[in-house]
């Protein structure tokens, strides 16, 4: 639909009339409000909370969990293939089992 409206390039995100006409991108601002709405809708604890970039994070956290390599979470994220930021955004899901001293015998 946003080739066939022009759009191949840019953001993904875009305005929509009533009519089905594609307008401009939306902003960070307006896309944090439809996320964050949709995670109150939910029912997502703690979603007043939730941005977009939520999403950024909690996608690089479970495809590590699931056990995808680095590397690849980060291509897909689009970070630089060595970068050491696609780090910053995994968390830790399970504190004791992600431990890294569990298993050296201390």
């Amino acid at each position: 639909m946003l080739d066939q409206a022009g759009h191949t390039s840019d953001r993904l995100l875009r305005r929509i009339n009533r009519h089905g006409t594609v307008g401009s991108s939306l902003g960070a601002d307006a896309v944090n409000v439809i996320v964050r709405d949709l995670a109150v809708r939910a029912g997502v604890p703690s979603a007043e909370t939730i941005t977009a970039h939520s999403l950024r994070a909690g996608g690089a956290t479970v495809a590590y969990a699931a056990g995808v390599p680095v590397a690849v979470i980060a291509k897909h994220g689009r970070w630089a293939p060595a970068s050491p930021v696609v780090l910053r955004y995994i968390r830790a899901v399970d504190r004791w089992r992600d431990n890294a001293m569990r298993n050296v015998g201390l």
